[in-house]
């Protein structure tokens, strides 16, 4: 039986425990957490020292993964930022900021000012400039013209679509793109055009017009379309039929006699290729797309076209997928036909070609051409080689502070920033963060 003193000292104890909490054990001081990295994509202003030692890495990169295509390939500041989140470098997020650096360098010279590919409004370029010249500049230019003219002539009075049974057309979601299969279409005379998304009334007007007359001659107009495989690029091209008939009071034709084919960009052709999954459905507000429809299919991911512009082999595979879309209609047989029916235009003018009045000026304007030349001094200037910059691997697991693999510098983290790129804020190192698990099955699949 507890006594009254027992009661009562127990009463004293949980009163003094309360005014006076003693811990039984000495509280352990914990420091705050160190930093996060700071992002891939430079963020700050110019006339910063950090900001601009940043932009000199990235300008680097830019330059790097332009050296991976043999050929020179000029995308826009918006067009980089496609290409470098179908790398798996940025977000959606960041493409505001990306241009912004893009711009910069351009500005400070880390990048060439002509870097990325020019303005497409031509209102935004100077008109009526006069720069006094050598006059062997213009001489040139009058050769070139005339040249030029003569090997067009054929092409531009040839009917190349007698006896055949269709007329294609050409549409891309991107100015890029539309840069990069203008050549193939310009070799079976297949005219193209970019909708930057949504097409505009005008544009629909315009390829109604074209299907009118081609429907004139008998022949099945097709529209060949090539946009993202995303959401919105698959909803672009399933409505196009149900936006030119919208447009049809306008026009005063109907698009049921219309092929319309998707040909790219595809499930099949992502995965034949090796290009890049984007791991989200983000949009260009940076929100998630909400399409249950293409989720259940696809999964949470998307591909941009741009990616088909990473290297010399995708290119090809890009160019291969336009090529074989055309020739899918045209035959395989399309180039050569064309330039069978070109060559007997060609014979059929032999009383131009063979006029004297050519050979005549080209000799009289190369004469006063070497009459007008001045010796010039060429200097080559040995091309500068750029080194992309290796990503460092640093698996994370939730339990300790990130540690930068080339200084040792501490870093703090979130689940969020998993599979991310980022930038050690002491020595500028690349680092992609990974969940730790995946180390452990690496480990297990290379045993």
């Amino acid at each position: 039986m507890t006594s009254k003193y027992e009661s009562l000292r127990d009463t004293m104890e949980n009163v003094m425990r309360k005014a006076l909490p003693i811990p039984k054990a000495p509280r352990e001081y914990h420091a705050p957490p160190p930093p996060k990295p700071v992002s891939w994509v430079p963020h700050g202003t110019i006339g910063n020292v950090n900001y601009e030692n940043r932009l000199k890495l990235f300008a680097n990169e830019l330059r790097a993964i332009n050296a991976q295509r043999s050929r020179i390939i000029k995308l826009s500041s918006r067009g980089w930022c496609y290409a470098l989140e179908g790398l798996g470098k940025i977000t959606k997020n960041e493409f505001t900021a990306a241009q912004k650096a893009i711009n910069d360098c351009r500005k400070l010279g880390f990048l060439p000012i002509d870097f990325t590919k020019e303005d497409q409004d031509e209102t935004r370029r100077f008109a009526g400039i006069i720069q006094a010249c050598n006059p062997t500049t213009q001489l040139e230019q009058i050769r070139d013209d005339i040249d030029i003219m003569l090997r067009s002539l054929a092409e531009s009075v040839t009917d190349f679509w007698q006896d055949e049974s269709f007329y294609l057309m050409m549409c891309v979601e991107k100015g890029d793109i539309k840069e990069l299969f203008q050549p193939i279409c310009r070799e079976y005379h297949v005219p193209i055009v970019s909708s930057k998304g949504w097409a505009p009334i005008l544009l629909r007007a315009h390829i109604a017009e074209l299907s009118r007359r081609a429907e004139e001659r008998n022949l099945t107009p097709v529209l060949l379309m090539f946009y993202d495989h995303d959401p919105t690029g698959l909803k672009i091209t399933k409505r196009f039929r149900k936006n030119l008939e919208d447009c049809e009071g306008g026009t005063g034709w109907n698009p049921k006699g219309l092929l319309i084919d998707r040909f790219g960009l595809n499930a099949d052709d992502i995965e034949k290729h090796g290009l890049t999954w984007i791991e989200n459905l983000k949009t260009t507000r940076g929100k998630e797309a909400n399409a249950p429809w293409y989720i259940q299919k696809f999964g949470r991911r998307k591909c941009e076209l741009n990616a088909l512009f990473k290297n010399d082999k995708t290119l090809e595979a890009a160019e291969a997928i336009c090529r074989n879309a055309i020739e899918h209609y045209y035959g395989k047989d399309a180039k050569e036909r064309f330039q069978r029916k070109e060559e007997n235009t060609k014979q059929s003018l032999s009383e131009i070609y063979d006029n004297p009045v050519w050979h005549d000026f080209s000799e009289n304007i190369d004469q006063l051409i070497e009459s007008f030349s001045e010796k010039e001094i060429r200097k080559t200037q040995a091309e500068t080689v750029f080194k992309q910059e290796t990503e460092l691997d640093v698996f994370i697991d939730d339990k300790y502070y990130g540690r930068c693999p080339s200084c040792g510098w501490q870093f703090n983290y979130s689940r969020d920033d998993v599979g991310k790129l980022v930038r050690c804020r002491y020595c500028n190192a690349s680092m992609r963060l990974k969940w730790k698990g995946e180390k452990s099955l690496g480990a297990v699949s290379n045993g």
